[in-house]
């Protein structure tokens, strides 16, 4: 193994500081919400939609690896996946456009 001095000491710094940062968004916003239990039935909610999209996304996916060179080393699971989770991307992007037209559509009948 090669030695990259303060490169390598950096890198882990970093990653180090990454984790840090992605653990305080994920508790201290449960932290806060703990004063009001409202606020966390609609996050789990909000989070049981995605979850019940994946699922549907999941089971319309498919999972057929193509015999290619670069697909080597795929199986069929991680085919699935990475197909479920391209179905999600556009029903989530498409939900958003549908979200945007109908709110402004709404604001110019109010």
């Amino acid at each position: 193994m090669e030695d990259y001095g303060w490169v390598g000491w950096a890198l882990y710094l970093m990653y180090i500081l990454l984790f840090v940062a992605i653990a305080a968004a994920i508790i201290l916003p449960i932290i806060k919400s703990l004063d009001q239990p409202k606020t966390l039935i609609r996050s789990g909610i909000g989070i049981g939609i995605l979850l019940l999209i994946f699922f549907i996304c999941y089971a319309i996916a498919d999972d057929t690896v193509l015999q290619n060179k670069a697909y080597e080393g795929i199986t069929p699971s991680t085919s699935k996946l990475v197909g479920a989770a391209l179905l999600m991307l556009y029903v989530m992007f498409f939900g958003a456009i549908i979200a945007v037209v109908y709110s402004e559509i709404s604001k110019f009948f109010k």
